[in-house]
């Protein structure tokens, strides 16, 4: 009986000590990540468009998407980082690229322009 009573004295202590130690995770916020569960608001909450523009490179006898437009920012976005970030079929990234934000019509240019056939996706990240 003493065995079981100690068993569980055991259980509890560690029990209280892992609460303990996932409340020190802090919470959730717009600036942090830790253990908890909260809706973080977005600067803009309509969302945004894209498209890109393409220029033809006779060096590499290929298209090449020399900027991305974002269009749509809300004001509470500006100041904002803005980072576009294009990826071929497979997910792969085939260039990022950072401005600062400004409301309305924001164009970020690539860094190194990849071909245009490749370019599968956009993923636009606004953080600050």
């Amino acid at each position: 009986m003493k065995r079981i009573l100690a068993a569980g004295a055991a259980a509890a202590v560690v029990l209280v000590g892992v609460l303990a130690m996932a409340a020190s995770l802090g919470g959730v916020s717009s600036t942090t990540l830790g253990a908890d569960s909260t809706v973080v608001a977005s600067c803009d909450t309509d969302g945004v468009t894209s498209s890109y523009n393409v220029s033809y490179d006779p060096t590499d006898s290929r298209d090449e998407v020399v900027s991305t437009v974002v269009g749509g920012v809300a004001v509470g976005c500006a100041g904002k980082s803005l980072t576009v970030t294009l990826t071929n079929g497979a997910g792969a990234v085939l260039d990022t690229a950072t401005v600062v934000a400004v409301s309305g019509s924001n164009t970020v240019a690539t860094t190194t322009p990849p071909d245009a056939e490749l370019v599968a996706n956009i993923h636009i990240v606004i953080n600050g």
